[in-house]
Protein backbone atom coordinates (compact mmCIF):
# COMPACT_ATOMS: atom_id res chain seq x y z
CA UNK A 1 0.00 0.00 0.00
CA UNK A 2 1.31 3.40 -0.97
CA UNK A 3 1.58 6.41 1.26
CA UNK A 4 -1.34 8.77 0.48
CA UNK A 5 1.12 11.68 0.35
CA UNK A 6 3.58 9.88 -1.91
CA UNK A 7 2.95 12.39 -4.70
CA UNK A 8 4.15 15.30 -2.54
CA UNK A 9 7.19 13.34 -1.35
CA UNK A 10 8.18 12.42 -4.91
CA UNK A 11 7.71 15.98 -6.18
CA UNK A 12 9.81 17.33 -3.31
CA UNK A 13 12.65 14.88 -3.94
CA UNK A 14 12.50 15.36 -7.72
CA UNK A 15 12.64 19.16 -7.54
CA UNK A 16 15.36 19.06 -4.89
CA UNK A 17 17.46 16.74 -7.05
CA UNK A 18 16.89 18.93 -10.12
CA UNK A 19 17.81 22.03 -8.11
CA UNK A 20 21.11 20.47 -7.03
CA UNK A 21 22.00 19.29 -10.54
CA UNK A 22 20.98 22.54 -12.23
CA UNK A 23 22.69 24.55 -9.49
CA UNK A 24 25.97 22.74 -10.06
CA UNK A 25 25.67 23.30 -13.81
CA UNK A 26 24.89 26.99 -13.23
CA UNK A 27 27.92 27.42 -10.98
CA UNK A 28 30.21 25.79 -13.54
CA UNK A 29 28.74 27.66 -16.52
CA UNK A 30 28.23 30.97 -14.68
CA UNK A 31 24.73 31.72 -16.00
CA UNK A 32 22.63 33.82 -13.66
CA UNK A 33 19.34 32.82 -15.31
CA UNK A 34 20.03 29.15 -14.64
CA UNK A 35 20.85 30.03 -11.02
CA UNK A 36 17.46 31.72 -10.70
CA UNK A 37 15.81 28.60 -12.12
CA UNK A 38 17.60 26.65 -9.41
CA UNK A 39 16.19 29.00 -6.76
CA UNK A 40 12.67 28.54 -8.18
CA UNK A 41 13.07 24.76 -8.06
CA UNK A 42 14.31 24.97 -4.49
CA UNK A 43 11.31 27.12 -3.55
CA UNK A 44 8.96 24.64 -5.22
CA UNK A 45 10.57 21.83 -3.23
CA UNK A 46 10.00 23.77 0.00
CA UNK A 47 6.41 24.43 -1.09
CA UNK A 48 5.80 20.70 -1.63
CA UNK A 49 7.19 20.01 1.83
CA UNK A 50 4.86 22.67 3.23
CA UNK A 51 1.86 21.04 1.58
CA UNK A 52 2.98 17.71 2.98
CA UNK A 53 3.11 19.19 6.48
CA UNK A 54 -0.28 20.86 6.05
CA UNK A 55 -1.87 17.57 5.02
CA UNK A 56 -0.34 15.60 7.90
CA UNK A 57 -1.70 17.77 10.73
CA UNK A 58 1.51 19.75 11.23
CA UNK A 59 -0.12 23.00 10.21
CA UNK A 60 2.31 25.34 12.00
CA UNK A 61 5.29 23.78 10.23
CA UNK A 62 3.38 23.75 6.96
CA UNK A 63 2.53 27.43 7.17
CA UNK A 64 6.17 28.25 7.91
CA UNK A 65 7.38 26.24 4.92
CA UNK A 66 4.81 27.79 2.58
CA UNK A 67 5.81 31.27 3.81
CA UNK A 68 9.50 30.46 3.22
CA UNK A 69 8.74 29.25 -0.30
CA UNK A 70 6.68 32.35 -1.04
CA UNK A 71 9.42 34.69 0.14
CA UNK A 72 12.03 32.78 -1.85
CA UNK A 73 9.91 32.94 -5.02
CA UNK A 74 9.30 36.66 -4.46
CA UNK A 75 13.02 37.29 -4.00
CA UNK A 76 13.88 35.29 -7.13
CA UNK A 77 11.27 37.19 -9.14
CA UNK A 78 12.63 40.55 -7.95
CA UNK A 79 16.16 39.45 -8.87
CA UNK A 80 14.94 38.22 -12.27
CA UNK A 81 13.37 41.57 -13.15
CA UNK A 82 16.37 43.53 -11.89
CA UNK A 83 18.72 41.81 -14.36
Amino acid sequence: MRNPYDKYIRMELLTLTLAVVIGLIAIVQGYVIIMLLCVYLLAFSILCEGFLFLNTNHSADGIKQVAKAGMLMLLATILFFSL
